[in-house]
């Protein structure tokens, strides 16, 4: 029971971690959309009221009003036809607060909401560049500039924040010439709007930061317009953490937060989403309290169920010992008796019990058979080297007793028998080349064609590519010596042998067939159970010695394959993975 709080208790903490994660994640998604909504926002409306700067700018109304201002020529004319002019663009939209311009000779027409007396300039006074620093920042060259929001004025008990876009006037004709600027002022609210357009304000809250690093947005109290907060040129982590610590400053929130940031490059402007943290705390309360509910209840019920278990699963368990003990004191016959109380668990282990002894049993037997048959393998090896030994000898001797009496041709079987005696003698297992293999072959068959007086024809075919491959000696000579000797019986007029040895990958292919009696279904079951590693006493032990070394060098990657048909002939392919070598 102790144990099993260990499994509640580590699930409850991944659980709680792993949704405590996907939920910050959730939400740090949730702002970042926020964010890129609110930079497009942001753009789409600039835009629009570039647009309508651009309307003025371009106009060629506009060019000749401050031409003939500042020469002189019907200057009331034209700034009342002027300020009727930007009096109807100010109604075209909202939160425009106010349109200035000022010509080539620093003359301000201005039409002004925010004043009584709507020839006056209502924010130049209170901001902290000067009409002359924006007329000359404005006019060196053709691109709109933004500044940012500051404290305009103060009218009708409001006060107003202002920001403002300029750009110099066009003449088309000449481009280049100087002819003023405009400046369209617009109430700061207008920021404030784009960053409350969201569908979730009260847990998501908006602010920007101006690329001096002032706040130019309302957060909290309008106050703070215009503070500067931290510096565009410190790197996003810093700038975030001062954006915290402004936040933690200012006091305005009460549960725990989360701030985002956007940077909008195009403007040089921040714009930093603070989220709520309200809805995840509630979320990792739910959770806790859900998984401390789970953990009593699964507690509760491993208590009941390894109560009611317990009494049988002890009966089952001391069985389970019991049929171990046995086995551990060299009893592989015992058995765990099944028995209809135990669980489907311990039958299961019940029977992988028996499997396991049932498999050590018959491990030991296939042991055993193993053992008889390596032994039998090694008897018949040392037959096969204790007996050339005194025929290489005495065969020694004939060869000359032949050549005394100029019998050359009994002279050259002899030695060509000597010599295959000596390769068979000479390390029986070493590895040897496919080229040294089939010229003992050659000699061997040599020897068999004298034993039939030359009736015997033999093709042997050995591809180029297989002379240096290595293979063990002796291999093939037990299936050769037994395609002779039992294949050709006196009825076979033309006995013919064919031999051949073919590369297919890393498997060297051998095929040794002859045109013999062939044989009877009996006998090619015979052989096959041979094969198939069972041995057979007496006749063909060449053969299955023959066979054993193959298994031996080379592993399953050794296959035998016998056909034959009665009259007819005998054929057998040998092949095997020549890169293994198990011996």
């Amino acid at each position: 029971m102790i144990t099993s709080l260990i499994p509640i208790l580590f699930l409850g903490i991944f659980s709680y971690v792993d949704i405590s994660k996907e939920l910050k994640t959730n939400i740090n998604d949730m702002a970042s959309q926020n964010l890129l909504q609110t930079d497009t926002n942001l753009n789409i409306t600039l835009e629009a009221y570039e647009d309508v700067l651009y309307q003025i700018y371009t106009d060629d109304d506009m060019v000749d009003w401050v031409d003939r201002i500042d020469e002189g020529m019907e200057e009331s004319v034209a700034r009342n036809q002027m300020r009727r002019y930007i009096r109807g663009i100010l109604n075209t939209k909202d939160y425009i607060r106010s349109i200035s311009v000022i010509t080539k000779s620093r003359t301000v027409i201005v039409y002004d909401q925010m004043t009584p007396a709507t020839y006056q300039n209502s924010w130049f006074d209170n901001y902290s560049v000067s009409p002359d620093k924006i007329y000359e920042n404005v006019s060196a060259d053709n691109n709109t500039h933004i500044y940012s929001t500051e404290y305009g004025t103060t009218f009708a008990n409001n006060d107003y924040y202002l920001f403002h876009i300029a750009h110099r006037i066009i003449d088309w004709r000449k481009p280049n010439r100087e002819c003023g600027v405009v400046i369209i002022s617009l109430d700061g609210e207008l920021l404030d709007y784009i960053c409350r357009n969201y569908e979730d304000s009260e847990v998501i809250t908006n602010f920007m930061v101006d690329e001096q690093g002032r706040l130019i947005s309302n957060v909290s109290e309008k106050e703070h317009i215009g503070e500067r907060i931290t510096k565009m040129s410190r790197e996003e982590d810093l700038r975030l953490s001062d954006y915290e610590n402004f936040l933690t400053d200012i006091e305005i929130f009460e549960s725990p937060i989360m701030v985002n940031l956007y940077h909008d490059a195009g403007l040089g402007w921040d714009i930093v989403s603070v989220t709520s943290l309200d809805n995840l705390i509630a979320a990792q309360i739910r959770q806790i309290i859900i998984i401390i509910l789970l953990g009593i209840l699964v507690f509760a019920v491993v208590v009941f169920f390894s109560t009611r278990m317990s009494g049988q699963l002890i009966h089952s368990v001391q069985s389970i010992v019991h049929g171990i003990k046995r086995v551990s004191d060299g009893d592989i016959s015992a058995n765990i008796e099944k028995d209809k109380n135990m669980s489907v668990e311990i039958e299961l282990i019940a029977d992988g019990f028996n499997d396991m002894t049932q498999k050590l049993r018959l491990s030991q037997e296939n042991e055993r058979e193993a053992n008889r048959r390596q032994m039998a393998a090694e008897l018949y090896a040392l037959e096969a080297q204790i007996n050339p030994h005194f025929l290489y000898n005495t065969l020694d001797t004939i060869n000359w007793m032949a050549i005394d009496k100029d019998e050359y041709e009994i002279s050259n079987a002899i030695n060509a028998l000597a010599q295959n005696l000596r390769y068979g003698i000479t390390n029986g297992n070493e590895l040897v080349t496919v080229k040294e293999e089939t010229e003992w072959l050659k000699r061997y068959i040599y020897l068999q064609q004298h034993r039939l007086q030359s009736e015997l024809t033999c093709d042997l075919n050995i591809d180029n590519e297989v002379y240096d491959i290595p293979i063990h000696k002796l291999l093939l000579q037990p299936f050769v010596e037994n395609a002779i000797v039992h294949a050709f019986d006196k009825d076979i007029t033309e006995p013919h042998l064919f031999i051949s040895v073919s590369r297919d990958g890393d498997r060297l292919k051998i095929v040794i067939e002859d045109n013999g009696c062939g044989m009877d279904e009996d006998t090619l079951s015979k052989i096959r159970t041979e094969m198939s590693g069972k041995i057979m006493e007496g006749k063909h032990i060449g053969m299955e010695n023959a066979m054993t070394r193959l298994r031996m060098y080379y592993g399953d990657t050794a296959n035998i394959n016998v056909s034959s048909i009665q009259g007819s002939g005998t054929r057998i392919e040998i092949s095997f993975n020549y890169s293994v070598n198990l011996v």
